[in-house]
């Protein structure tokens, strides 16, 4: 028999097409709002805006300073941040960063609450983003960065004669100016704004102008910058201890967690475990991890790891790997900026062992049964560098104090006596640079026959201290080889310190490089050369000798001379 037909009524079947189309109709609602939203988010990126760990503690930062350098590598997300930051300061309060209305100094938008901008400033505020030139940097980097992550319709610009929009207004009244470093200084000298946010390193010239424009407003200076170039910012902020100067440091080019994502996930498919890739990336990055010794191989190691565990059949994937194609391409001299955003007059630091907040200490008074030497650079024409290293039962060493001032012989001389005397050392020989001893001529010159030379002058005074004076080792090679190892320790537990009253010592540190030619250089290295040279003294604990006390007896109505046939 054949199948029989199934028959339904009229109006089930009109149901059925009714449902259908229904579904076809919600199915087209949400493609559209889905398209809607996708929209929506393209013309507003800012209020989508994920930052990494880095870039929210880089926020948190510059909140806090009046003025913040982030010395970065690149490929890092800086100018991602850069555009977020710029457009929270030109609206006051921060799109990405939603908050309750409970929240101290939230903001208002839209009937949404946020978290409220890094500047501290209300709008409307005048802004300033000043950069190497205008086509290659400013008009293809910062304008694109801007067009991308400020809502649309948002501003207006304005366009200078090189074509690049060089003018943001906004509907609140707040601007923001493009500027290079080409134009003239006259340029920042009469400006007075809320924000300026060098997007690479300014030179000196334009600081004082753009900072003193600052002042009177309370604005702030956010400097992320590729550290290759304009060393002062070294000096003048990143090292000078000012309490309004914040530094965001040890940032490294994995910090950019989209890039370490991706290149994580192509390794996972190229066969690697997890550990596997912890390993891949340390041989990416360094030479020497504990020593801050970034690569010089241009990732060869990273490339022929990878190639032992992956299979022939996938070796053209590896040429996919980002972060391994970037360091291909970088000069080794330059890794440790564009890697980790050290500064590049800093790459060949003499003492990269040295951790501030390891070796720099609270000071203590010094016991009397510690053994001391007194090491004294001395110069001709600048402040002599006297230093005292104490030693401990245990071997640890310790700088304890420092004098960098400009003495004549004897009052080198009575500086160490008072101090040893007021603080109670044990203190029994004073080393001093050979050169105390060779500048006879040179006074003799200057002063005419009658004058001895400094050391002489120097060991007589001490002499009737019970302090020898000694010339010091010049031995450098072997003295800075003995930091090194004091620094790093046995078992990682560092055997020098110093006290934290000693700032020149933290000074020189920071600043004592390799010169051109491989060599530790002579600028900045006045109690640095005390120092190695307080390693090759001698100085060990020993207990201190028992001194010999007998009394007199007295007879009654005699001296104690006449007793002893006196």
């Amino acid at each position: 028999m054949g199948r029989m037909a199934i028959l339904r009524p009229p109006s089930v079947g009109k149901r059925l097409q009714q449902i259908r189309e229904e579904r076809l109709a919600l199915q087209r609602q949400l493609v559209e709002k889905k398209e809607a939203m996708r929209l929506y988010r393209e013309a507003n990126r800012c209020f989508f805006f994920q930052p990494f760990r880095w870039q929210e503690r880089a926020r948190a930062v510059v909140a806090a300073h009046n003025i913040t350098i982030m010395p970065s590598p690149n490929k890092i997300g800086k100018t991602t941040l850069v555009a977020n930051v710029a457009y929270s300061w030109t609206q006051g309060f921060e799109p990405w960063a939603k908050v309750t209305q409970d929240t101290p100094g939230a903001v208002e938008h839209e009937g949404q609450w946020y978290r409220a901008s890094s500047l501290g400033i209300r709008p409307p505020v005048k802004l300033r983003i000043t950069g190497e030139d205008w086509k290659s940097h400013l008009g293809e980097t910062v304008v694109p960065a801007f067009k991308y992550w400020f809502p649309a319709g948002s501003y207006e610009t304005k366009k200078n004669n090189e074509g690049i929009e060089y003018l943001w207004r906004f509907p609140n009244g707040s601007t923001i100016e493009l500027m290079t470093y080409k134009q003239k200084e006259e340029l920042s000298e009469a400006w007075m704004g809320h924000g300026w946010i060098p997007d690479e390193p300014p030179p000196q010239w334009l600081w004082g102008g753009m900072s003193r424009g600052l002042f009177l407003t309370g604005g702030k200076v956010f400097i992320p910058t590729t550290p290759l170039k304009e060393a002062w910012l070294l000096d003048e902020l990143v090292l000078s201890g000012r309490k309004d100067v914040g530094v965001i440091d040890d940032l490294l080019i994995t910090d950019n967690e989209d890039l370490t994502r991706d290149e994580h996930d192509r390794l996972i498919a190229l066969g690697l475990t997890e550990p596997q890739v912890a390993i891949y990336f340390d041989r990416l990055l360094w030479k020497d991890k504990t020593k801050d010794e970034f690569v010089e191989d241009k990732g060869l190691a990273a490339r022929e790891f990878v190639e032992a565990i992956a299979p022939p059949a996938q070796y053209d994937d590896i040429a996919k790997l980002k972060l391994l194609r970037f360091v291909q391409d970088q000069d080794p001299e330059d890794a440790p900026t564009r890697f980790g955003g050290r500064f590049k007059s800093l790459v060949g630091r003499v003492l990269k062992q040295f951790r501030k907040d390891v070796h720099w200490v609270e000071p203590f008074p010094v016991p009397t049964d510690w053994p001391g030497v007194a090491m004294i650079d001395f110069h001709l024409s600048k402040p002599h560098a006297i230093s005292y290293h104490f030693v401990s039962p245990q071997g640890l060493y310790f700088i304890v104090k420092e004098r960098w001032e400009h003495l004549s012989p004897e009052e080198t001389a009575d500086a160490i006596i008072r101090d040893v005397a007021v603080n109670a050392w044990r203190l029994e020989e004073a080393f001093i640079d050979p050169l105390s001893k060779g500048d006879l001529g040179y006074l003799k010159n200057r002063y005419g026959d009658e004058q001895r030379d400094s050391f002489s002058i120097i060991a007589e005074r001490l002499e009737h201290h019970g302090i020898e004076l000694l010339v010091a080792s010049k031995d450098k090679d072997s003295g800075i080889r003995n930091i090194w190892k004091h620094l790093t320790g046995v078992n990682k537990i560092p055997l020098y310190y110093i006290f934290n009253t000693c700032p020149r010592h933290l000074f020189e540190i920071q600043r004592w490089i390799y010169d051109e030619s491989g060599v530790p250089a002579k600028a900045y290295d006045d109690f640095m050369e005390n120092w190695y040279r307080a390693t090759l003294t001698g100085l060990t604990y020993t207990a201190p000798k028992p001194k010999l006390a007998f009394s007199v007896p007295r007879a009654h109505g005699s001296s104690a001379e006449s007793w002893m046939g006196g």
